[in-house]
């Protein structure tokens, strides 16, 4: 094998055959003067084949021959053994959750029994007395509701109809109130007259007759359930009637039912003094035209449960006119 090596001096080549140890002198004197590439070995085969020498790049002649590494090992990644799953438990359902000691061993209640009983004698919005019922607050008789106006006889006759009842009578209206069939208490809650306990003390307003009577035919219906409703009714027919509408709502000085709380009779029976006048149907039958009896009074006058007035006809409206319903009881 020959070695050439280029230095520096001047670019010659330099033969060389000589030696290892003048080789590896050499070697270090080239090393020690090499310039930009130093340590650059060109090695060439010249009939070595048999030898099996090979210099590699940076390796001199008679150094020892090292095989190439081997390969290393890739990272160990553990063994092929698959992972088992997590653990996702059983396929039994959860229990449900604890709502409370209450629920712990409480057996489940059976469901209520049908009401086989006999029938009740009064719906529940009614008061029983003796052998009839009496609504409870005036029409609509609804708690907290403002009671209705404008009603004549035969119209609140008709409301009472659709809902299965009737107008009171009248001796029914005075039992109600006093108490007692004869005699009994001149008020509801008493003999004594007390003003404001029953709205009977708001100061009275000087009405117009003429815009009361453009009030129409037809607007005080059985269908009403409140005073909105009423206002609405009477508007719908024209401008006359608006006028009407406009007036009574400004006259009406009526409290919601049930608002004065001692104003209740020993029934049970709210606002039968005060608040709104209302009609009743004379037990006696009254004669012809004339079948009703105001009861009560309104809210700018009162008077006993024993008082009455047979003189206004069944056609007869106003602004504080009002009424209840009765019914006789189930047998």
């Amino acid at each position: 094998m020959i070695l050439e090596h280029q230095s520096c001096y001047n670019g010659a080549m330099i033969p060389s055959a000589p030696p290892a140890a003048l080789l590896a002198a050499a070697a270090l004197f080239f090393l020690a003067t090499s310039c930009d590439d130093p340590g650059h070995l060109v090695s060439r085969q010249d009939g070595a084949a048999d030898r099996g020498v090979k210099l590699l790049d940076g390796q001199l002649a008679g150094d020892t021959v090292r095989p190439p590494d081997k390969p290393k090992p890739p990272p160990d990644k553990g063994t092929d053994t698959p992972k088992p799953p997590p653990d996702k438990g059983t396929d039994k359902p959860a229990p449900p959750p604890d709502k409370g000691p209450l629920d712990k061993g409480a057996p489940d209640k059976p469901p209520p029994k049908p009401d086989t009983g006999p029938p009740k004698p009064c719906p529940a919005d009614m008061v029983a007395i003796q052998k009839f019922c009496m609504d409870r607050y005036e029409a609509p008789n609804k708690p907290a509701a403002h009671p209705l106006v404008m009603y004549h006889y035969i119209e609140a006759m008709a409301w009472c109809k659709a809902r299965g009842k009737r107008l009171c009578f009248d001796d029914e209206w005075t039992l109600a109130c006093s108490g007692a069939a004869a005699g009994g208490t001149k008020y509801p809650y008493g003999n004594t007259h007390k003003p404001g306990v029953c709205n009977d003390n708001k100061t009275w307003k000087l009405y117009v007759q003429s815009k009361l009577s453009g009030w129409p035919s037809g607007a005080s219906g059985p269908n009403i359930m409140s005073l909105t409703a009423l206002w609405a009714a009477a508007k719908a027919k024209g401008s006359k009637a608006t006028v009407a509408a406009d007036h009574v709502k400004w006259l009406y000085q009526g409290e919601v039912s049930g608002a004065k709380k001692g104003c209740k009779s020993v029934f049970g029976v709210h606002d039968l003094c005060g608040n709104v006048e209302e009609w009743t149907t004379r037990r006696d039958g009254g004669k012809k035209y004339f079948h009703g009896n105001l009861k009560g009074r309104y809210w700018s006058e009162t008077r006993t449960c024993q008082s009455n007035i047979k003189s206004h006809g069944d056609s007869f409206r106003f602004y504080e006119i009002g009424f209840r319903c009765c019914r006789d009881q189930m047998p």
